[in-house]
């Protein structure tokens, strides 16, 4: 686990250089409570979780690693934005982002995580977290809790700097799925194709 967390640090300062942000593992811990790891977002669980678990101030950046509830079985990952931060509800700042989804070979337990271990008889067979562990995900919510918005977020607006409000970032309209071989242009009277890489 040590290299996993080396690994996705690496690839978060990697992605932020020339930021002015860096970042250090100070700390990790790893807990066995199923219904944390389990819980779904924005959950009593996932706030329990946080609220024993947060350390550090309003510069710490706190990673959660879940496997979301049932109602969220497709959610990678969630992030708070740095102006939702205050004083009462400080122990909710963070990014929870699913195990599979940090760099550097988290793998995905199947059948879902249960507990310490697996029940009788239960077979535990792990397999590749193919595409989401190569720790875009991590970045993608880290880069939330530092404020960045979506590419799409906000829409087709005007000015020069897209919705997300980076100056070089394309005006688009809707989030895109897949990976389609040609980049879409949702906002066609804007400069640019939409940011689908």
């Amino acid at each position: 686990m040590e290299l996993v967390w080396n690994v996705a640090i690496s690839k978060l300062n990697a992605s932020f250089l020339g930021s002015g942000f860096s970042f250090v593992l100070s700390q990790k811990r790893k807990w066995v409570q199923a219904s944390w790891f389990n819980g779904n977002k924005n959950s009593a669980e996932e706030k329990a979780m946080k609220k024993y678990l947060r350390v550090g101030d309003v510069q710490t950046l706190n990673i959660y690693t879940t496997n979301f509830g049932e109602l969220n079985p497709k959610l990678l990952g969630h992030s708070t934005f740095p102006w939702d931060y205050n004083a009462q509800t400080a122990y909710l700042d963070g990014v929870v982002v699913k195990y599979v989804a940090v760099s550097g070979g988290c793998k995905s337990i199947d059948p879902p995580y249960k507990g310490a271990r697996a029940e009788s008889g239960e077979l535990i067979r792990i397999v590749a977290a193919t595409n989401w562990n190569q720790g875009a995900v991590f970045v993608h919510e880290v880069g939330h809790w530092l404020g960045l918005y979506h590419t799409f977020q906000g829409g087709c607006v005007d000015g020069g700097h897209g919705g997300d409000y980076v100056t070089d970032t394309p005006a688009q309209a809707d989030s895109t799925s897949g990976c389609p071989a040609v980049a879409p242009d949702t906002c066609p009277s804007l400069p640019g194709p939409d940011a689908i890489h």
